[in-house]
């Protein structure tokens, strides 16, 4: 290091303290089975973006729920990821330690922002935390006091790396085939075939990768969890849905919601089905293993009839009803059209029959409670004269 240099960085104490730093060594195989990069550009550019592009909209309730607060855009995500890689290892895209103070004064944002931004980068699968950062123990801290090393705690050691695995990360560079890096010890190496072990003899036979579906069955069955991840990821993501269903990601959830996926059933399905079975045992749902509470739940469910459909045949139903009634009642009126005028002859004749009937009966009630009346005032006198009669001969006797 040149006078120049350390003078550029502020003296021999802050050169000391960017450079001078005493690094915690990870044991042998702490990156087996991590892919190297292909390049800094290349991750912050392509990975980190296309990542972003196609995965952020399903990690994101995920992310907020754990850091809380809002989410992380692109250009805050970029720039955080370019400084993790300018401290990495520039062959590999390994041994990136940087502490979130560091990122935050190479960044310009806040703490949480910085935290937020590391635990996108690996939920979007394009980094990889190889060490948690810790506390250093007394003796590291005294060994690091030494050496000038002021700092008390360990950094986060991170692997950034492609998203899709490293038989798949070959990209064409001025017309050749770009293949994934090769293993530091060269091509050379002699090592032991395992092909007869990790892979089947069909797939042997063919040349093929386990991993690829056979038969029209396992295809369709693929095709079916793709679509029950695609549900899950919306049903997570759905503001009603509840909380212990976030306990496993979309992936988790793919087989146990693929039939209702192929039935067509929505986020707003699968939340009113738990509502009405809360609602008919008058009991919050709040199982202690989600997948298989859902998996008997949907299981007593008719799939090819979802709550949606339902309520639509429902909707379909009163709306022919009200349709049916509006024609009943047009056809009243119909009826009634040729009726004759208010004022016809006909009408007023039938009104002044009806007006005569009414006095007639108004007469007769009259006639009838005259009647009444008098055999009440003439019984009345008979028994007054009868007790009259009868008080004089008791006087007599």
């Amino acid at each position: 290091m040149t006078p120049t240099f350390i003078n550029a960085l502020g003296g021999r104490e802050a050169a000391c303290r960017r450079y001078c730093q005493v690094k915690l060594e990870l044991g042998d195989g702490a990156y087996g089975g991590i892919a190297h990069w292909g390049g800094e550009q290349q991750w912050v550019e392509i990975e980190v973006r296309e990542a972003y592009k196609h995965l952020y909209p399903i990690i994101r309730p995920a992310l907020c729920r754990i850091r809380g607060g809002g989410g992380v855009a692109l250009k805050t995500l970029l720039k955080v990821a370019a400084a993790m890689a300018a401290a990495a290892d520039h062959k590999t895209g390994q041994n990136s330690r940087l502490k979130n103070d560091t990122l935050m004064e190479r960044t310009g944002y806040c703490k949480s922002t910085v935290q937020r931004a590391k635990l996108a980068l690996k939920m979007l699968g394009v980094a990889t935390e190889v060490l948690r950062g810790r506390l250093r123990r007394r003796s590291e801290r005294l060994g690091s006091w030494r050496v000038g090393d002021k700092s008390r705690g360990w950094a986060s050691v991170w692997a950034l790396h492609p998203r899709k695995p490293v038989d798949k990360t070959r990209r064409s560079d001025g017309g050749s085939i770009k293949m994934a890096p090769h293993h530091p010890w060269g091509h050379l190496l002699s090592l032991p075939s395992l092909r007869e072990v990790l892979t089947t003899k069909g797939s042997v036979d063919k040349r093929a990768a386990p991993r690829r579906p056979e038969t029209k069955e396992e295809i369709e069955r693929a095709a079916l969890i793709r679509k029950g991840a695609l549900l899950a990821a919306r049903w997570l993501g759905h503001p009603q849905t509840p909380a212990w269903a976030r306990r496993h990601t979309a992936r988790g959830w793919a087989r146990a919601l693929a039939d209702a996926a192929a039935h067509g059933w929505t986020a707003d399905d699968l939340n009113t089905t738990l509502a009405d079975w809360a609602r008919e045992r008058r009991i919050a749902a709040n199982p202690t293993t989600p997948i298989a509470f859902m998996r008997w739940l949907m299981k007593s469910q008719d799939l090819q009839f979802p709550p949606h459909l339902l309520a639509q045949i429902a909707l379909e139903q009163e709306r022919a009803a009200q349709e049916r009634r509006a024609a009943q009642l047009e056809a009243e009126r119909g009826r009634y059209a040729d009726a004759a005028d208010v004022d016809s002859p006909g009408r007023r004749a039938a009104r002044s029959i009806v007006r005569r009937a009414s006095i007639a009966a108004r007469h007769r009630k009259a006639e009838v409670l005259a009647r009444e009346n008098a055999a009440r005032a003439e019984w009345i006198t008979h028994r007054r004269n009868a007790d009259a009669r009868q008080a004089s001969e008791g006087a007599d006797e």
